[in-house]
């Protein structure tokens, strides 16, 4: 938690819709603090008019200038698009209007290009923006409407472009809500009023007319949709039903969140609306030899100022503006560098804070459609891969492993998307502290954009790890200037403010959070799949599920990614990885850190843009024969602490041992061998209290006492209540037998010097902390299929409930 983050109150906690929700403040906000790709370089430039071309929000395209981030908006159409041709000019409510130059030829207007730009225009906000105000029947038959957010008010509008409303030309698909976690509404959004969704969701259990899609000959065609075109024109009862069907319209990417600047205070406004409007702009004067393109360095010293602007509370009266977004990152995908990646399918709708704990939160969509990072896929997920990052995220949680959360699953029922067959498109809407990772750094350290590099750096220290200290150029700890406006400055400027070297401490900081949770994963049995250092959270959360797996038979080298032909993220290789990936951040980040071993202190603003390879590389070089194997030890140290640290938690330990690997943790490591990982565990809960029913007397001798112990674990073998041997080959069951008496002694020894009161007390703890119930694949895919053949939304939500 961020020491500037919001007060705790003790007010009674109010509840608001989702995009009324308190944003985090102006100062924390990423957007705020790191650079906007050029094309769009501002909220405005999502909205839509005769000169924006929305299409270089869809098109695959290298994101370029130092830049860590694109507006955009969620846009859920199949991909190849295929645009219908829009009227002319559609007034906001649907009628139609002509409008100056709508008769132009294709020639006069641009000719076909132009009518992309003006079909995809057609889902965007239009200018000026008109925010959506649903409407509701109440009881008494009075219609109400939304009401706008005045100055000062807290969260965003809500925006409905023209092509995704019902009509004859659209076919923006209708959604249906299909879960809520109410876990993660307590744990991260307890002031989110989400209406009557619980309410909805189960009422509509096991109705699939809906899913027959519009059109279809039943009575129930539209019933089993939470919101969309195919509701449009139908009334809610109740303001609940509003608040569930406007946060289903948000969360399956139709309605958009966004909050504007007064253009009327803005006289250059007009360059800054629109997709690409003020780029192209630019490059149409430099062609036509207008203005000099500018340099390189006037550029970054620009785009610094604009963004140390940004941060100005205030803004000298005008509202800067809010909207969604995603990120750009890049990474090594199996061991190979693959360039720029980025958000290719998810979208960042907003950050808030839990008002009871101050923790910060972003709100993210995944299979949101195409973005610029989306490169030849089409931004799209399907039912099974979200439900199971739904259900694994709420797993991995209850487990209290760090990770994303996820807030809600929405179908697309009437969307389908091509996989090896044709699939149901869905979204998940994912919560993190934070989306940055790894990647994030690895982008700008390969551009040699050290301005970028700095820039990130100083906003995840200041506002994500609330190191205080660490001063960011645009504000937070104060502003600094940079070396060219100290040489600018007419009178003597003060001198700026050290700011204590962060880079080194970052990667530790990093290394050590990373280390935590792979620990962890090791002890749980769980396997992420793809750990590509792009999947590598900066806050150390375990994000971007994908062909995850937990353990059902142990192996230590199991491999659950079927496309992982090489076993490269193996399960016993994990730790190995994460080694990997904090060597990439480290080496990302060596530049920096080379300067700050030879400055004793982190670089000022423009001081690294001017570096040559040569110094550059020079600067790296230092810092890697300094501290490399120092921050690979920091890494690894942690990840056997906490590994062992978790193994004794597991097993009720409450004393630490410093020969506990090799008598404890190794042997049972090897007893559990080609058992089930999770139900031997379960079982040697009931262990103790076994033990205690024939625990020997005070008085009786150590041979006796070891005799008793002996005879019992035999008895708790015969019995089957580890495990069950009939599965094992003839010859491999005496060895485990062996094994497992022997481990078992060891660990009855153990329980006796742990001076327990009672051992059957430590059944109920031990119990608590070895879950019954495992998120195995076969429960996931059970689910997927019953969603997909009788839309059983109980059965997900008691698995997610488990």
């Amino acid at each position: 938690m961020s020491s500037s983050s919001p007060p705790l109150s003790s007010v009674p906690l109010k509840r608001y819709p989702l995009h009324r929700l308190p944003l985090v403040n102006l100062d924390q906000r990423l957007t705020s603090n790191l650079l906007p790709d050029p094309i769009t370089p501002s909220s405005l430039s999502i909205l839509s008019n005769s000169n924006s071309s929305p299409s270089y929000l869809r098109r695959s395209r290298p994101v370029l200038q130092g830049s860590h981030f694109t507006y955009v908006t969620p846009l859920t159409l199949p991909f190849p698009y295929e645009l219908p041709r829009p009227p002319p000019s559609v007034k906001e409510g649907g009628e139609e209007q002509e409008q100056e130059g709508s008769n132009k030829s294709d020639s006069e207007s641009g000719g076909g290009a132009r009518e992309i730009e003006e079909a995809l225009g057609w889902y965007e906000i239009p200018t000026p923006p008109l925010p959506f105000r649903p409407s509701y029947q109440t009881d008494q038959g009075v219609s109400s409407e939304g009401q706008d957010l005045e100055d000062g008010d807290q969260g965003l509008q809500l925006y409905l472009p023209e092509g995704r409303k019902r009509n004859q030309l659209s076919s923006f698909p209708s959604s249906r809500l299909l879960a809520v976690s109410r876990k993660a509404l307590k744990d991260c959004l307890p002031h989110l009023d989400v209406g009557d969704s619980f309410e909805w969701i189960r009422s509509k259990n096991r109705l699939v007319g809906g899913d027959l899609g519009v059109g279809s000959e039943t009575t129930t065609t539209t019933t089993t949709f939470s919101s969309g075109p195919s509701l449009d024109s139908t009334s809610i009862a109740t303001r609940d039903g509003v608040t569930r069907r406007l946060l289903s319209d948000v969360l399956s990417g139709r309605v958009i969140m966004a909050r504007f600047p007064n253009l009327a205070q803005d006289s250059t406004s007009d360059l800054k609306v629109g997709v690409g409007v003020e780029y192209f702009d630019y490059r149409r004067k430099v062609s036509e030899g207008k203005i000099p393109p500018e340099e390189e360095t006037d550029r970054r010293r620009r785009r610094n100022l604009e963004l140390e602007r940004s941060l100005e509370v205030g803004g000298g009266g005008v509202d800067h503006g809010y909207a969604p977004w995603s990120l750009c990152y890049a990474g090594h995908q199996f061991g190979s560098w693959a360039g720029q990646l980025g958000d290719g399918r998810a979208v960042t709708l907003m950050e808030t804070f839990n008002p009871e704990t101050g923790e910060r939160w972003e709100i993210q969509l995944k299979g949101a459609g195409r973005t610029p990072y989306s490169r030849f896929a089409d931004g799209l997920a399907v039912l099974a891969s979200s439900v199971r990052e739904y259900l694994a995220s709420e797993a991995m949680a209850a487990l209290k492993i760090p990770t994303s959360r996820a807030l809600a699953i929405v179908s697309l029922p009437e969307l389908k998307v091509l996989r090896e067959r044709i699939k149901t498109a869905a979204i998940t809407t994912r919560l993190c502290q934070s989306w940055l990772r790894i990647g994030s750094f690895q982008i700008h350290s390969s551009r040699r954009e050290w301005e970028s590099l700095r820039i990130l750096g100083e906003y995840v220290c200041h506002d994500l790890l609330g190191w205080e200290e660490v001063v960011k150029a645009g504000g937070g700890g104060g502003r600094r200037a940079s070396r060219s406006e100290q040489g600018r400055s007419t009178t003597s400027p003060p001198p700026p403010p050290p700011s204590p070297p962060w880079a080194k401490r970052l990667v530790e900081e990093v290394g050590r959070r990373n280390a935590r949770t792979i620990a962890l994963w090791q002890v749980y049995g769980f396997m992420h799949g793809v750990m590509n250092t792009d999947n590598i959270s900066i806050l150390g959360h375990t994000i971007d599920y994908g062909p995850f797996a937990f353990m059902d038979l142990f192996d230590q080298g199991q491999i659950c990614n079927h496309s992982d032909s090489e076993g490269r993220y193996a399960y016993r290789l994990q730790p190995t990885m994460g080694v990997f990936a904090i060597r990439e951040l480290f080496e990302s980040l060596s530049t920096l850190i080379g300067f700050e071993l030879e400055n004793s202190r982190a670089p000022l603003p423009d001081e690294l843009a001017g570096l040559e390879d040569q110094e550059a590389s020079a600067l790296s070089q230092r810092a890697k024969s300094e501290l490399y194997e120092h921050v690979e030890k920091v890494f690894t140290e942690t990840l056997k602490s906490e590994w062992i640290r978790a193994w004794r938690y597991r097993l009720g330990l409450e004393t630490c041992k410093e020969d506990d690997r090799e008598e404890i943790v190794d042997p049972l490591l090897d007893v559990l061998e080609d058992l089930d990982f999770s139900i031997t565990l379960r079982n040697l809960c009931s262990f103790p209290t076994f033990l205690e029913s024939h625990h020997p007397k005070e008085e009786e001798e150590e041979e006796e006492e070891e005799e008793s112990i002996r005879t019992k674990v035999k008895d708790f073998l015969s019995q089957s209540r580890l495990y069950s041997d009939k599965d094992l080959a003839d010859h491999v069951r005496q060895i485990k037998r062996n094994k497992a008496e022997t481990w078992l002694r060891t660990y009855a020894k153990r329980l006796k010097e742990e001076n327990l009161q009672t051992l059957s007390q430590l059944e109920l703890k031990l119990k608590s902390r070895n879950p019954r119930f495992t998120l195995r694949n076969w429960v996931t895919d059970e689910v997927v299929e019953k969603l997909e053949r009788e839309n059983d939304t109980d059965l997900l939500e008691l698995v997610s409930e488990v």
